[in-house]
């Protein structure tokens, strides 16, 4: 048999994700990772050139996914009924369920499972409705074959997060506790996929319409930057473990005290010890400017103005509400199905914001932590590709679990 080749392409708000799987008789391995950021003037379709101009992959043929408010995702109980009987059913069904009407949407349904009947009762089985405006999924679709690809599967990305579950545990089935209940939350730019499932299958899925972008305003309004200066900042400081404070306690307010915006003061190293406030000074209500260390050069040595507290007061508001939107779609599950998600695993750009697990385990009382999807994944790829796909291996999770479906291919 020869070998087969899938990409999985994720295009995201920021960044565009694309990883290669290779079916070698049934052995899969990631064989080529490619990653850029969206920065303007290009766009994502710039972006997509760019990676496959640069890692040369085997095969123009891509598995891309939808996901926001045009897409629509139900999970719902109908009567027990064979394979032909749900497809005729599932666009009467549909029409009950999402806010447009049916003609104006592609749709799919799948069976995931049969319901034991109580008593005298019908019997009932479980069922996926999936559907996404046409208008939409037409324009995904042109976007993709405008850079020269062949889309042939658009999936939804929360799905795509399971399946990428679904290939650890296939190649590592120790990796995974049956009947064990975890809810997976990919932390993008600007929304945030919650997917409860088990080893058998998806249960719950839900879009928060906030992410990474909520915190880098947040920060802008606190300070006053430009919002691509505040998200350079915002990375800065969450990569040095600068916001870990916000995820203590679950609570707190968004903007703080204080009034306008504050300063951003660019000093040489030796001025920037003549900033530093004196231990009787009030620091955390003080409006002193937050103060960036340079070289001669001009390249940033460190932030010494206690940007950590700054940045802890900007976003703790932003978090909170995030963490407490995951609570919610977590209780509402487990109170609907009498069931319990026993572990929270974080992916997504945000999921390096330090401090969101901790908060996270503060509210749901029950572990969190950031998964990482390539961690029991064969790669056989250059160095340079396998180090960049390790390092940003929770941004990577939407993208891999994309090319995973050369499974059913």
């Amino acid at each position: 048999m020869a070998l087969r080749h899938l990409v999985g392409l994720d295009i995201g708000t920021r960044y565009v994700k694309a990883v290669q799987i290779t079916d070698n008789n049934g052995k899969y391995t990631v064989t080529n990772f490619g990653f850029s950021e969206i920065v303007a003037p290009r766009t994502a379709a710039d972006a997509v050139l760019e990676i496959f101009d640069a890692r040369k992959f085997k095969t123009k043929r891509v598995v891309a996914s939808v996901s926001g408010r045009s897409v629509y995702v139900r999970y719902v109980v109908m009567p027990r009924m064979n394979d032909d009987e749900i497809v005729n059913a599932a666009k009467y069904e549909m029409g009950k369920y999402i806010p447009v009407e049916v003609d104006e949407v592609i749709h799919d349904v799948q069976k995931l499972g049969d319901i034991e009947a109580q008593g005298t009762a019908e019997p009932e089985m479980r069922v996926l409705l999936v559907a996404a405006r046409r208008s939409f999924v037409d324009e995904q679709v042109a976007a993709i074959e405008q850079a020269g690809l062949t889309p042939v599967i658009l999936d939804v990305d929360a799905f795509a997060l399971g399946n990428a579950y679904e290939l650890g545990a296939l190649i590592n089935p120790q990796s995974i506790t049956p009947g064990r209940l975890i809810a997976l939350a990919d932390i993008g730019a600007s929304k945030t996929s919650v997917h409860i499932m088990d080893e058998t299958g998806p249960y719950f899925t839900r879009e928060i319409y906030k992410g990474g972008d909520d915190f880098t305003g947040a920060i802008a309004a606190r300070t006053g930057l430009e919002s691509h200066d505040a998200e350079a900042l915002k990375r800065d400081v969450s990569a040095r473990g600068g916001i870990a404070a916000a995820g203590g306690g679950g609570g707190g307010g968004g903007g703080g005290g204080g009034g306008g915006p504050e300063a951003i003061v660019v000093l040489e190293e030796e001025d920037a010890e003549k900033m530093k406030p004196t231990p009787e000074e009030d620091v955390e209500n003080s409006a002193m400017p937050i103060v960036v260390v340079q070289n001669d050069e001009g390249e940033r040595l460190r932030d010494d103005s206690g940007d950590a507290p700054r940045m802890v007061e900007s976003v703790a508001g932003v978090l909170d509400d995030l963490c407490h939107d995951i609570q919610i779609s977590i209780d509402y599950f487990e109170n609907q199905h009498d069931k319990k998600v026993h572990e929270v695993l974080l992916t997504g750009g945000g999921a390096a914001m330090a401090g969101i697990t901790e908060s996270l385990e503060h509210l749901l009382q029950r572990p969190v932590r950031v998964w990482d999807p390539v961690q029991h994944i064969p790669m056989e790829m250059d160095e340079a590709a396998q180090q960049e796909m390790r390092n940003s291996a929770p941004q990577t999770a939407i993208a891999l679990g994309l090319a995973s479906r050369i499974r059913k291919d």
